[in-house]
């Protein structure tokens, strides 16, 4: 006798694929950002170098894993600093470069930049000192400055534009005067070493900025 097998086939809809990839996605944000936590707290603890193998384990995944998500301890390392930005609620300073007057958009800028090193401060200290020792830190320290810098330029021009510079300040010197008092280094002396709240630092620093480089203050 013959047997004839029939096949039944399953009809996935587009719904229930949609669903999938969603979950897959929702799955794969997770263990990215577990791997993101497990990084920035071991950068917290101390700011000796990071290997992708040793943050694997940590963080309870495997070597393909982790290389699946970061190429290198510089993706790696700038997932961290880019996690610190967005909880800080980086696009605040962005919104603050934009203000129509330019030294309040000065006095803003200072205040909310010191607002991100405030919110994790252990972080971005040891960050920038991972920078001096392991050189796949560095690129990420340079990005940050790269974009402090862009936004001091921004200002002084701007400063400049409206003639609220000091007499005989260029739109550069103004640059350079505050890329020193803007410094997380300065800030972070202020904290560490003068015992000064990230609150009453950050009106310190603001305060010499305003008066180093606006006309009249």
């Amino acid at each position: 006798m013959r047997q004839i097998v029939s096949s039944n086939t399953v009809t996935v809809s587009p719904e229930r694929r949609r669903y999938t990839m969603t979950a897959r996605a929702e799955a794969m944000a997770r263990t990215r950002q577990q791997i993101i936590d497990t990084a920035a707290h071991q950068v917290r603890v101390s700011p000796g170098p990071l290997t992708l193998t040793d943050t694997a384990a940590r963080a309870g995944v495997s070597r393909a894993t982790i290389y699946r998500h970061f190429g290198s301890v510089t993706d790696l390392l700038d997932g961290v600093a880019t996690d610190l930005l967005a909880r800080a609620r980086y696009g605040q300073l962005l919104a603050a470069l934009k203000l129509p007057d330019p030294t309040d958009a000065l006095r803003q800028v200072i205040i909310t930049g010191t607002g991100i090193w405030a919110s994790d401060p252990l972080l971005v200290r040891n960050l920038t000192a991972l920078a001096r020792t392991q050189p796949e830190a560095l690129p990420v320290i340079e990005q940050l400055e790269h974009g402090r810098l862009a936004a001091m330029e921004h200002l002084a021009a701007r400063l400049h534009q409206a003639g609220r510079l000091r007499p005989g300040l260029t739109p550069a010197g103004a640059v350079d005067l505050l890329l020193i008092i803007t410094a997380f280094a300065a800030w972070d002396e202020l904290i560490s070493s003068r015992n000064h709240s990230p609150a009453t630092a950050t009106a310190a620093i603001t305060d010499l900025a305003i008066r180093a480089v606006i006309n009249g203050s």
